[in-house]
């Protein structure tokens, strides 16, 4: 699948997971949104930064990160820390 742009948002998610996890060195645990802004993508992933066992008890954090059109990372930043266990927003 391809945007007006030509870009694969597929593509470009896994390559803005890839490169936050580099400059996390946590792991990318998914993306709960994605949207296209016109110059490139805003992404919201979802970072293990404390692994636990049970993996409920993981502590997880939510960061906005801004790439270019191919998927590269121009800025990023975390905006909440939670338990993986932890009901957000319903």
């Amino acid at each position: 699948m391809t945007t007006r742009r030509g870009a694969d948002p597929m593509r470009v998610s896994r390559t803005a997971m890839e490169q936050l996890s580099a400059l996390t060195n946590c792991e990318a645990a998914g993306v709960s949104r994605l949207e296209n802004d016109g110059d490139g993508w805003i992404f919201q992933v979802e970072i293990i930064e404390v692994p636990r066992v049970p993996d409920t008890t993981s502590i997880l954090a939510s960061y906005e990160t801004h790439t270019d059109s191919a998927g590269n990372i121009t800025s990023y930043r975390r905006q909440r820390r939670y338990p993986r266990n932890q009901a957000g927003e319903m």
